[in-house]
C-alpha cells in the first residue's frame, strides 16, 4: 500500500500551515479577556493539543491504517460512521471563525471601496479544487507552503520585534486563573489540531525517530503562535483588544515602515496566501469523511460540504455576531471533546484492544 504522507510533510504541515490561521482575530479576542496573559491562554491550548497528539501517536504508532479505518475494524461500521459524522460536524464548525475573519480581513484591509459579496467566491473555488484531490495533496501543500510561510514569519517578526515592549507582559498571571482559562476556552475554535493528526496515523512512510520529529514540529508550531501573541500584546499593550486584525497591525508602526513604504505587505501576503490553504483543511477532511460514509463522487461531496459556509457568509452576515458567540461560547466545548479528549481516550482504548488481539494471536499460534 502506497502511503499518502512522508514524515517531513507532517512536520511541514504543523510548522507552515497551522499557525497562520491563528494570526488574524484570535489574539485580540483573547486580549479582551485575559489581557497581557493571553500568551498563557494560548500556551494552555498548545499544551493540551501536544498532549493529545502525543497520546495518539504513542498508542497508534504501529497501526497500518488511519484512525477512522482502524476504528471501523475494531468497533464496527456503525460506530465508525457515527464518529465520522460527528467529525464532519466538528470540521464544518471549525471553518466558521477562520473563514469569516479572513473574509473580513480581505474586504476591510485590501480594498479601498466596499467589495461585492461575491468577491470571496474564488477562495471557495480553490477550497473545492483542493477537496476533490487525493489525501496526498495535503502533503504536497505542506511542502509547497513551507518556504512561503517561513518568509512570512521571518519578515513579520523582524518588523514587529523592535517595537515590542516585553515588559508589558508582566506581571505574569495578573488577570487571574479564571480569565486565563476563559481566554483558552473561547479560543478553542482555532486549536484542537490533534483532529488533523488522526488522518496521518498509519498513512505515512515510517522512518527513524519519526515521533521525535513530529513532536518537535508541533512544539515549533506552538512557539510560533505564542511568540506572535507576545509580540502583538507587547506592541499595543492595553489597547491590543481593539486591534481586530493582528496580522496587519503588528508591524504597522515600525520605524522602517513609517520612513519608507509599507513593505510589510510582503509577509502579510505570504501569510495570507498560506492561510487560504489552511482554510481549506477543515473542508478537505470533512469531505474525506463524507465520502467514507456515503457512496457519492468526491466532486459532489466537496460542493455539499462547502455549501453551508457559502450560504452562511453570503446570506447571514448580519447575524454573524450571534454565530460567533455560539462558536466561541458554546461550541468550544464540542471542540475540546472531539479535538482532544475523544481522540486521546479512544486511542488508548484502541491500544488496549490491539494488545489483547495480539496476545490472543500469540496464544493461538
Amino acid at each position: 500500500m502506497i502511503k499518502a504522507f512522508k514524515p517531513r510533510q507532517i512536520c511541514f504541515f504543523y510548522v507552515a500551515i497551522l499557525p497562520v490561521i491563528k494570526f488574524f482575530m484570535m489574539p485580540s479576542l483573547i486580549c479582551g479577556i485575559s489581557g497581557e496573559d493571553l500568551w498563557i491562554s494560548v500556551l494552555i491550548n498548545c499544551l493540551v493539543d501536544f498532549t493529545a497528539i502525543f497520546i495518539v501517536y504513542i498508542c497508534l504508532k504501529d497501526a497500518d491504517c488511519d484512525f477512522f479505518t482502524l476504528n471501523e475494524r475494531l468497533f464496527g461500521k456503525a460506530f465508525s460512521n457515527t464518529v465520522a459524522a460527528l467529525y464532519i460536524v466538528f470540521f464544518l464548525l471549525k471553518t466558521v471563525m477562520p473563514l469569516n475573519e479572513v473574509k473580513d480581513y480581505v474586504e476591510m484591509t485590501l480594498y479601498i471601496t466596499s467589495p461585492s459579496i461575491f468577491t470571496f467566491m474564488p477562495v471557495f473555488a480553490l477550497i473545492i479544487f483542493v477537496c476533490i484531490h487525493h489525501l496526498r495533496v495535503v502533503g504536497r501543500i505542506a511542502d509547497g507552503m513551507l518556504i512561503v510561510a517561513l518568509i512570512g514569519y521571518a519578515f513579520m517578526f523582524a518588523l514587529a520585534l523592535p517595537n515590542t515592549d516585553f515588559g508589558a507582559l508582566l506581571p505574569v498571571g495578573a488577570h487571574g486563573a479564571k480569565n486565563i482559562l476563559q481566554g483558552s476556552y473561547v479560543s478553542e475554535p482555532w486549536f484542537n489540531d490533534c483532529a488533523y493528526f488522526l488522518f496521518f496515523m498509519g498513512n505515512y512512510v515510517k522512518g527513524k525517530k519519526d515521533g521525535l520529529k513530529i513532536f518537535a514540529s508541533v512544539a515549533v508550531s506552538a512557539v510560533i503562535v505564542i511568540f506572535f501573541c507576545m509580540l502583538f500584546y507587547g506592541t499595543f499593550t492595553s489597547i491590543a483588544f481593539r486591534q481586530r486584525f493582528a496580522l496587519t497591525e503588528i508591524s504597522k508602526y515600525t520605524t522602517v515602515i513609517n520612513n519608507t513604504e509599507r513593505f510589510d505587505y510582503i509577509p502579510i501576503f505570504a501569510l495570507l496566501f498560506t492561510a487560504v490553504f489552511s482554510l481549506a483543511l477543515p473542508f478537505y477532511f470533512a469531505t474525506e469523511l463524507f465520502v467514507r460514509i456515503l457512496p457519492v463522487k468526491r466532486n459532489l461531496a466537496a460542493v455539499i460540504i462547502s455549501l453551508p459556509s457559502i450560504i452562511l457568509l453570503l446570506f447571514f452576515e448580519e447575524y454573524f455576531a450571534t454565530v460567533e458567540n455560539f462558536i466561541t461560547q458554546i461550541a468550544s466545548g464540542f471542540f475540546i471533546l472531539f479535538g482532544t479528549v475523544f481522540p486521546a481516550t479512544l486511542a488508548v482504548i484502541m491500544k488496549i484492544r490491539l494488545s489483547k488481539e495480539h496476545k490472543f494471536e500469540i496464544q493461538r499460534g
